[in-house]
């Protein structure tokens, strides 16, 4: 339940210097620029709205650490009547600038790094004048340094001076900090001009001040903000939805943060934690590796995962209602902390395990792994399954369920449900041979494989690593493609028909959407590619030649037949090739992929590339399938770069 009413500034103020309110741990620190305090002052002075704060008491089911706010010393530990959700930097700038003692601490622009520190002023003239002649009243509110000196001409010149009081009354410049208690300023404010025999320059300096008051001040004092306050029967889910909804900063909190600030009134820090624990994966997998990708939500949902089946298998030896398996957000929050401590070891050793499991797949960075959230099920199988994975049928079955959600592209979003699911069931498929939903029921058409063109796809990384697990080897050193090979020869994907012959020499010229297709790329190294160049294959496969003299053998560990490449036929190099490519999918899907041959042939046609043969029987619906254009540029080096660029590697 909540309610909202409208509280007094001056009251909100009082309870945030005293502690009343205060911040759950989680909320960032306070960010606002000194243009965006200004003009949140301007504001108040206008008696414009600057929108509601959201606040939830604090003796209720959810408990956080607390902080106060920035700028407020509290003496000794003080428990606060209401946690501050929303408007943390609307009432922190309110309370700095017209209340905290010291200069505010603020930013020199809304994106700046540089770290500022400034005083607030109301031009009193300038501010009346505005009121008078329909001016802008954001002329009247300044900021001045830390100094209260303002200098030009690199610092010789000073063009305003506040650094004592008598100096801010001859300015007419009311500090905003004074704002709520007034008087005393007012009535010394006054006693200098009297002292100034009263040569105030609008008068008489008492009218002056108390006109300033009613019409300047007294927008502050009797300024209300309108309260959100949720009460003590708010779920943590309904917390973690209230941050899901409101902008907090422009940086939305997320699942992991308040469970570090749930898990914290336990005197548990669960970001320390996680910190060590990321420190150790990537000291072992390195800092772009295969865990380099995981973070602290993906963790918690494993755990998650694995928290709730073995309630639900304490639920079911008990008799009682069984609750489901999960990873979503409610899942994640309502994780205790003796859960988070008896399986996070577990769970580190999971990922582990998983980044070993994708090594075994010729897998080796966070950037080539098709979907980084299929690590979540990988590791919760691993701590599920153990020593069970270690035979060869369930490293066979894991491989193909792997496979089929990859090039099933099952894993790109509304994932947590599928997590659940494969924790059941691909642990059963690998116990006892029972086929999994995702194994049953996915599948990869042939017109996939053609519009298969940049890495981007989940799929395109698949069969990039699926290539090497199944022994290409490098052109020009015959040596199979591994670890070391990827790391030490810059092992990366290149194009067999070179684009700048597929635009430039070939007869017709290949069409962008075939010649970018992953049918018509391979996994080389680096100096390999440079070998090819831009050249046609019959110019490049000789010099290749030069360097590995069983090249033929080379080229068939990547599904290429080397008289068609010596003859530049692109048209049967693409069929022959996309065929196998689908032989090699379904292999690792445990399935058969029919109908490649047409689909290849009408992807050629459809190009104006290539008449139909004759076997094939193609309808118009079957040239416009594959019509599709997809131009992805690719560096390409030409004859004199490739001379260049191998003296240079030699």
């Amino acid at each position: 339940m909540f309610e909202t009413n409208p509280i007094d500034l001056r009251d909100l103020i009082d309870d945030v210097e005293e502690g009343k309110i205060q911040l759950p741990d989680f909320q960032r620190g306070w960010v606002w620029d000194d243009d965006r305090i200004k003009g949140l002052l301007v504001s108040i002075a206008r008696q414009f709205p600057v929108g509601a704060i959201m606040t939830l008491d604090a003796d209720g089911e959810v408990q956080f650490q607390k902080r106060p706010i920035e700028g407020v010393n509290l003496t000794g530990s003080k428990n606060p009547e209401r946690y501050l959700l929303d408007g943390q930097q609307r009432l922190t700038s309110l309370y700095q600038a017209l209340r905290y003692e010291g200069p505010v601490e603020t930013r020199d622009r809304p994106d700046g790094k540089r770290a500022i520190k400034r005083w607030y002023y109301i031009d009193m003239q300038k501010a009346l004048y505005a009121l008078d002649h329909d001016g802008d009243l954001e002329d009247a509110f300044i900021s001045v340094s830390e100094t209260r000196i303002e200098r030009t001409n690199f610092g010789r010149t000073i063009v305003l001076d506040l650094s004592t009081p008598n100096l801010e009354f001859k300015n007419h410049m009311m500090p905003t900090e004074r704002i709520m208690d007034d008087r005393d300023w007012s009535d010394e404010y006054i006693d200098y001009w009297r002292n100034q025999d009263d040569n105030h320059p609008y008068g008489e300096a008492r009218e002056f001040s108390r006109r300033f008051y009613r019409e300047i001040l007294q927008n502050f004092t009797r300024y209300k903000l309108p309260v959100i306050n949720l009460g003590k029967d708010t779920t943590k889910e309904g917390v973690c939805t209230v941050f899901e909804k409101v902008n907090t900063g422009n940086v939305p909190l997320n699942v992991f943060e308040l469970l570090t600030a749930s898990l914290a009134a336990d005197d548990f820090s669960l970001r320390d934690d996680w910190s060590h624990r990321s420190e150790r994966m990537l000291s072992k997998y390195g800092a772009k590796g295969i865990l380099s990708g995981v973070e602290n939500t993906n963790f918690l949902q494993v755990i998650a995962l694995l928290a709730t089946q073995q309630r639900q298998k304490e639920a079911k030896a008990a008799g009682g209602p069984i609750p489901g398996i999960g990873c979503k957000r409610a899942d994640i929050l309502d994780l205790t902390l003796n859960e988070y401590k008896g399986w996070a070891d577990k769970v580190e050793d999971g990922f582990d395990s998983a980044a070993k499991f994708l090594h075994s797949q010729f897998i080796f960075a966070q950037d080539n792994i098709p979907y980084n959230t299929q690590l979540v099920p990988i590791a919760a199988l691993c701590v599920e399954l153990g020593v069970e994975l270690e035979s060869a049928n369930a490293k066979s079955r894991l491989e193909r369920w792997y496979w089929s959600g990859v090039f099933g592209e099952a894993y790109g979003s509304a994932v947590e449900t599928q997590y659940a699911r494969d924790l059941v069931e691909v642990a059963e498929y690998v116990r006892s041979n029972t086929e999994p939903t995702l194994v049953r029921d996915v599948n990869f058409g042939p017109s996939r494989l053609i519009s298969l063109k940049t890495r981007l796809s989940a799929a395109y990384k698949g069969l990039y690593a699926l290539q090497m697990k199944n022994g290409a080897a490098d052109w020009r050193t015959g040596k199979h493609l591994n670890l070391t090979d990827w790391h030490g020869e810059n092992i990366d994907i290149h194009h067999i028909f070179p684009k700048r012959w597929c635009e430039n020499s070939s007869s017709p010229k290949v069409p962008p959407r075939l010649y970018n297709s992953i049918i018509n790329k391979t996994p080389i190294s680096a100096k390999t590619n440079r070998i090819i160049g831009g050249n046609a294959p019959s110019q490049y496969l000789p010099r290749l030649r030069r360097e590995n003299s069983a090249l033929n053998s080379a080229l068939q560990t990547h599904w290429l037949i080397p008289q068609l490449l010596e003859l530049d036929n692109f048209t049967e190099c693409f069929v022959q090739r996309g065929e196998a490519m689908l032989g090699l999918i379904g292999s690792a899907m445990g399935r058969q992929i029919p109908g490649g041959r047409e689909a290849f042939w009408a992807a050629l046609v459809s190009a104006g590339f290539a008449k139909p043969p004759e076997v094939s029987v193609l309808s118009e619906a079957d040239l416009d399938t594959y019509d599709t254009d997809d131009d992805i540029e690719f560096d390409e080096l030409g004859e004199a770069a490739y001379e260049e660029q191998l003296a240079a590697d030699d």
